[in-house]
């Protein structure tokens, strides 16, 4: 793949999406009607993506990305074909078919542009003040906690975290939702990680611990160990110039394949997940499974459950067997089932292109810690819209960003024996 860098605007767009993201995150929580013009304007990054990828930066892809590539079209593909055959009307097709690029073409953006090392500067004089910023909010906070509920009235936080058997409250800082937080300060203690082995910041470690604080306080259990799994894989790859790159890639492979594989063999598995697992999440899965059995595992095509256009369109919610649901009739959670809706309505073929599709992407990416965060952001997404989120594609995608712009590449240089005379 071409590794030149773009001695033009694209830099500037990407950073500034970054930002945006960032800043609006706050605004969300004082104001959802505030929130509203950028969610508006959000919705234009995967076709500012698409354009950028066509007209400026033309890369030139590797064997991984082409394949890739390909595989995303099939299942794209398969999604229109599918969808055609079960009688969906046009506009949900297209409704879809929108969100559906978002993933492919922001990730692949974010992981093709390359900026110079300013650019990784600068980021890190946006986290400093943002953990300062977090810090002042989460001792606000847990000092007066009704003053900040009412100041923060459109928060994400109010759901109370599970700890040790305790309903303990969530600190979320700057951060909208405790999801947005953890995942964050994962990422960016790698960023910090790799910095700090660079030679390019001091305090380092500080940074880091930081960061687990910051994804502790939010009660995010499975973030916390995927900080942790990241910092022992980067320790591996330093101490023994290790590649996990396909490691990862099969990672994403076996888990995802296990998945369907479990939920696939027999309807009670579904079951026994639903009483196993009680969540609205898990019961958009459950029903997208019933789907797919009552389609012979071809898939019940777009607008049927869990996507954007079943809930936006087709308002299947309002007649299906969900509608009596209180967090159905709360208009909560229909966009946190992103694979719940490949399951139910592109059934084994569309659910077996995309995931091939994500795991030559995890390969495709030329530095192991790059591939970490997309291996993160795919297995967070397995009962949440993260791969669908422009939230999460555009900060995940500039870390990435920043990762694969280094051209001193990630291999710890052997040291020479001395020579004497």
């Amino acid at each position: 793949m071409r590794d030149t860098k773009q001695v033009s605007i694209v830099p500037h767009i990407l950073f500034t999406m970054f930002i945006l993201e960032i800043f609006f995150l706050m605004v969300k929580k004082i104001n959802l009607a505030l929130y509203g013009p950028f969610d508006l304007f959000e919705k234009l990054f995967p076709i500012i993506a698409i354009g950028l990828l066509i007209t400026v930066i033309r890369p030139r892809l590797n064997v991984q990305w082409w394949a890739a590539l390909f595989l995303y079209l099939g299942y794209l593909t398969y999604g229109v074909l599918i969808s055609l055959a079960n009688q969906k009307g046009m506009k949900i097709i297209l409704v879809q078919l929108y969100h559906e690029l978002k993933f492919f073409p922001m990730v692949m953006l974010f992981s093709v542009a390359r900026v110079d090392e300013i650019w990784t500067q600068r980021t890190l004089k946006v986290i400093k003040p943002l953990m300062v910023m977090c810090i002042f909010l989460i001792l606000f906070q847990a000092g007066a906690s009704g003053a900040y509920d009412a100041l923060f009235k459109s928060g994400g936080h109010f759901e109370p975290g599970h700890l040790g058997g305790m309903l303990v409250p969530r600190f979320v800082g700057w951060f909208w939702h405790p999801g947005q937080s953890a995942l964050f300060f994962t990422i960016a203690a790698i960023l910090i990680k790799v910095e700090y082995q660079r030679g390019n910041i001091r305090f380092g470690h500080s940074l880091v611990f930081l960061c687990i604080v910051f994804v502790f306080v939010a009660i995010q259990r499975l973030e916390l160990m995927l900080l942790f799994m990241a910092l022992m894989a980067m320790k591996v790859q330093r101490a023994f110039n290790f590649d996990y790159r396909l490691i990862l890639a099969l990672a994403v492979f076996a888990f995802f394949t296990w998945l369907i594989s479990f939920l696939s063999m027999d309807k009670d598995n579904a079951w026994y997940v639903l009483e196993n697992f009680e969540s609205p999440r898990v019961i958009f899965l459950v029903e997208a499974v019933f789907e797919l059995f009552e389609s012979n595992f071809w898939g019940a095509g777009w607008g049927t459950i869990g996507s954007h256009s079943a809930a936006d369109v087709a308002n299947v919610y309002e007649y299906n067997a969900m509608k009596d649901l209180w967090w159905v009739q709360l208009g909560q959670y229909f966009y946190d089932t992103y694979w719940p809706h490949v399951i139910g309505e592109t059934g084994i073929p569309g659910y077996f292109l995309l995931l091939l599709s994500m795991t030559f992407m995890v390969c495709a990416l030329k530095r192991p810690e790059a591939s970490l965060l997309l291996f993160l952001l795919l297995l967070t997404s397995a009962l949440s819209s993260n791969a669908q989120s422009l939230y999460h594609l555009t900060i995940f995608g500039w870390f990435i960003t920043l990762l694969e712009s280094d051209p001193n590449g990630w291999k710890k240089p052997k040291t020479k024996p001395v020579l004497t005379t």
